[in-house]
């Protein structure tokens, strides 16, 4: 029995071993892919096993018994399945290569084992391992074994339960929380290392100074950065020494002294000090300086974190000055400009505001609503409201201020102001206001000298009708209109007789004055306002005649031949003795398809009959008009 004991303190020993390679061997690894790290703890403990199965415990002929339950345990709860299966794997091919008659049993406990610790680890996987984890899968490698027992001889295997059984047990236990505690341990001490790393890189790469100070105002830690500030070639050249060894003496007396307050006052203070740059200029930093504490409380140091605000304070230097610059330019800009907040309060404005508004310059001061301004503006007679309806004026007015956009004001005075307003993410508003008098009458002027060439342009200069390109124009667009309502419209083309005769005979003075009248003629006939005379060209004359039938069309042409009759212009170069005119009729009804060039054909060739018909007449083309491909049908 002493040889026993012996044996299974001797295979502790050994699991011992295998822990401290495996401690050192995974410091190498720190940083691999679990891929590589797993396989690697599989394989030591998968050693462990065959070595405690190599030098067994004899506890009767053909019986061993060893602490190979413990790292096939720890190789499946501490690596995973992987690392648990080639455990798990190598000891069963060793077993089997072991022979005797304890293997059955021996096979059995092992499968047992490995699946156990693997059920733990699958059921802590995602949050990590616990001390009652480790205490459930220590009792569980335990307990587990037990169970292969009675594939021992029989004889053999009570005496073993009872003599055997729970001291073994214990002490696998035992060995299992013990080697569990450790590897839990050495993981905790791991992830400690890897904590320190990160946050020491991110110390290092912060642009930023961080350090550390013993209560004496040596440097104990820092960073690139406060080694960079300080002119020094490395942090470590800045360990043990003083800002004396780097800055004038009176410098470093003013930061001694902040360093002593804060250590006085055993709390963070915030300052900001003055420095030397590398270059030899004058720099600022904005100051941290925190009181570093030991573990009993006291104060073991001081930790500093510096930013160079040097750029940050030139920029505030700019930015006061260019308020300065930006206040006077409002005070003297030629617009006036107002801000509201979200409520429709004035919060700014400019003294050019006041002096747009002369009768209201005194509400038109921080603090008053727009609704109070509004309502002021029409009482004084300042803003006049052409519907009459004020409060529906003011709410209008005040909805505006969430609408970017132009808007023109026309004051009582007479004056014309653009306001434009541009909402701001507060919820407030912007509107700059700008004196557009000037503009606005120039504006007007225009517009009616445009007018005025516009129907210049349209119109012929001798007979004050529309010219011919005006005529074209407006026949497509009739024609256009007619075909789309399904109404009728008729042309007429109309030809002063011998009108060349009569040029030649009276002169081209008389010849303008007849077509003059007779123009007037055609123009007094045409008694709608939708009618349309125009100059056709030379001594043609047209009229378009919208929503006109052929019968209408026929009645307006007969009242204008006689009435240019009436005049009684003389014509001896005509057959009939005096001016007379040949029409032609043609109307459109309701065919889509017809073109003006169809209509004016049309009339055309009713001109034309009413001419060979002995002229001072009209021919009606038809009473209804076929476009060219329907004629055909």
């Amino acid at each position: 029995m002493d040889t026993f004991w012996l044996g299974l303190f001797a295979d502790i020993g050994l699991m011992a071993i295998l822990l401290a390679a495996w401690s050192h061997l995974g410091d190498r690894l720190e940083g691999q892919r679990a891929s590589a790290r797993v396989p690697v703890f599989g394989l030591l403990m998968a050693f462990g096993a065959c070595c405690l199965m190599s030098f067994p415990i004899r506890a009767d002929d053909g019986i061993y018994i060893d602490l190979r339950s413990v790292p096939l345990a720890i190789a499946a709860f501490w690596g995973g399945p992987v690392a648990g299966a080639i455990a798990g794997g190598a000891a069963l091919v060793y077993r089997v290569h072991l022979g005797g008659v304890g293997m059955p049993a021996g096979l059995l406990s092992i499968t047992l084992v490995s699946l156990a610790a693997t059920a733990v680890w699958w059921k802590v996987r995602l949050r990590g391992p616990r001390l009652p984890d480790i205490l459930l899968v220590s009792l569980t490698v335990a307990v587990v074994p037990l169970a292969s027992f009675p594939l021992l001889p029989s004889d053999v295997w009570r005496g073993l339960l009872v003599g055997l059984g729970l001291p073994s047990s214990m002490l696998i236990c035992l060995s299992m929380l013990v080697f569990s505690l450790a590897l839990d341990q050495d993981r905790r001490r791991r992830e400690a290392h890897r904590d320190a790393d990160v946050f020491r890189s991110i110390i290092e790469a912060m642009p930023d100074c961080i350090n550390a100070k013993d209560l004496q105002g040596r440097f104990v830690a820092a960073n690139p950065a406060t080694a960079k500030l300080m002119k020094a070639a490395s942090p470590r050249v800045l360990i043990g020494r003083t800002d004396f060894d780097f800055y004038p003496a009176d410098l470093a007396e003013a930061f001694r002294a902040d360093e002593e307050r804060t250590l006085s006052i055993g709390a963070p203070l915030t300052m900001e000090q003055r420095y030397l740059r590398p270059d030899g200029s004058e720099g600022w930093l904005i100051t941290l300086k925190a009181p570093m504490r030991d573990a009993a409380g006291d104060l073991a140091g001081l930790i500093t974190h510096n930013r160079d605000i040097t750029e940050w304070k030139a920029l505030h230097a700019e930015l006061a000055e260019s308020r300065a610059r930006l206040s006077d330019a409002l005070a003297h800009m030629a617009d006036a400009l107002v801000m509201f907040d979200r409520d429709g309060r004035i919060v700014f404005s400019n003294d050019r505001y006041r002096d747009l508004f002369p009768k209201t310059g005194d509400f038109r001061i921080p603090g008053t609503s727009l609704r109070q301004i509004l309502a002021a503006a029409v009482a004084r007679g300042e803003e006049e409201v052409a519907s009459g309806n004020v409060e529906a004026w003011i709410a209008g007015t005040i909805a505006s201020l969430a609408v970017e956009g132009k808007r023109t004001v026309r004051l009582g005075d007479g004056r014309w102001l653009e306001a434009r307003t541009r909402p701001l993410s507060d919820g407030g508003a912007l509107v700059v206001f700008s004196d557009v008098t000037a503009a606005k009458s120039a504006e007007e002027a225009l517009l009616s000298l445009n007018h005025h060439l516009e129907a210049l342009a349209r119109t012929d200069g001798l007979t004050g009708l529309l010219n011919r390109r005006a005529f074209d124009l407006t026949l497509d667009k009739e024609l256009a209109r007619a075909q789309r309502n399904g109404s009728d419209a008729t042309l007429l083309l109309i030809d002063i007789d011998r009108f060349k005769a009569f040029n030649d005979r009276y002169g081209h003075p008389a010849g303008d004055r007849c077509l003059r009248a007779v123009s007037q003629c055609l123009q007094g006939t045409l008694y709608r306002p939708g009618d349309i005379a125009a100059r056709y060209g030379g001594e043609e004359l047209a009229a378009i005649l919208p929503d006109t039938d052929a019968e209408g069309g026929a009645h307006i042409a007969e009242a204008f031949r006689q009435s240019v009759r009436a005049l009684d212009v003389e014509h001896l170069g005509s057959e009939h003795g005096r001016v007379t005119v040949s029409i032609g009729v043609a109307t459109i009804r309701r065919v889509a398809g017809s073109t003006s060039g169809d209509l004016v054909a049309a009339a055309d060739t009713a001109l034309y009959a009413a001419k060979a018909s002995g002229r001072d007449r009209f021919v009606l083309h038809g009473r209804d008009l076929v476009p060219p491909a329907r004629r055909a049908s």
